[in-house]
């Protein structure tokens, strides 16, 4: 009867679990819309601090698109706002790269997302070249008849570090854009549970936007940070030989007529009298020789 009660009184102790099948599927989008709502207002707070350091915050109000303007004043959300800008955005879902992995790079590299069906390309080129910042474009191409373009120069490399970082995280907002920021294009990337938007803007007026997959968002991740950040060689770990200093080197000197130098004289072999008595000598054995 006592262990009976123990029985009761463990399982009263025990607390109740709950798997994620039980909970309500209001209460999970609830959950998921404020945590999408804390990652973007630590975004709008890192965006208005590198906007303060390069001296924008007095000309946002004044020449940023209005879009821009409210979501840094936390008027609006962006992600949502852009979302009912392209709400049919075309997914894209396969990737090659011009030149091929295996290829030696060039003066060029470019990465192409197509979509299942290739009607909608996104086409991202970055040129190589020694100077410390980069330069690239962004091609959106529709139909394989319409195309818009957006170039992006120069991409500091500290701006290039920080987006490869935001674009690992699996939600998040990264802005790629000059440090003319909003008076140049920029592509901004929107990241849910690993699926992203791009939307690319132009002061001129022209915007585009597609949807890519996880493994496009990783693929185009991976490719930037290999071209911008390329691993440094690895050194052999056996020591390698220092070269003799010059004046320990052997010096050779040639001939009037270009020839090498003839060989060194070689001694003269000894008469047969000394090398039959070293002959002999060296077929004694060790007990008849004298010490």
């Amino acid at each position: 009867m006592s262990d009976q009660a123990n029985d009761t009184d463990s399982d009263s102790i025990k607390p109740p679990t709950t798997s994620l099948d039980e909970i309500p599927v209001e209460e999970l989008i609830r959950l998921t819309r404020a945590f999408t709502r804390r990652i973007t207002n630590q975004d709008r707070q890192r965006l208005a601090r590198d906007l303060r350091e390069t001296g924008h915050q007095r000309s946002i109000q004044i020449t940023a698109p209005v879009a821009l303007q409210r979501f840094f004043s936390g008027e609006i959300d962006l992600d949502s706002e852009l979302v009912q800008r392209f709400l049919n955005a075309p997914l894209l879902s396969h990737v090659r790269y011009i030149p091929k992995p295996d290829e030696p790079l060039r003066s060029q590299a470019s990465a192409l997302f197509s979509s299942q069906d290739d009607s909608a390309i996104l086409s991202v080129d970055v040129h190589l070249h020694t100077d410390p910042d980069a330069s690239m474009e962004f091609t959106f191409t529709m139909f394989s008849a319409l195309a818009l373009s957006f170039s992006l120069k120069p991409l500091l490399r500290v701006e290039r570090r920080r987006f490869i970082d935001l674009m690992r995280r699996e939600n998040g907002i990264a802005f790629l854009w000059t440090r003319d920021r909003w008076e140049q294009p920029y592509v901004i990337f929107v990241v849910r549970e690993g699926f992203a938007r791009v939307y690319a803007f132009s002061p001129h007026g022209p915007q585009a936007a597609v949807r890519m997959t996880p493994d496009m968002v990783l693929a185009l991740t991976d490719w930037l940070e290999w071209l911008w950040f390329p691993p440094e060689p690895v050194e052999d770990d056996w020591p390698k030989p220092e070269p003799a200093p010059l004046s320990q080197r052997p010096t050779l000197t040639r001939r009037p007529d270009g020839l090498p130098p003839p060989p060194p004289p070689q001694p003269e072999p000894a008469p047969d009298n000394q090398r039959d008595d070293q002959g002999a000598a060296d077929s004694q054995p060790p007990d008849d020789l004298e010490w």
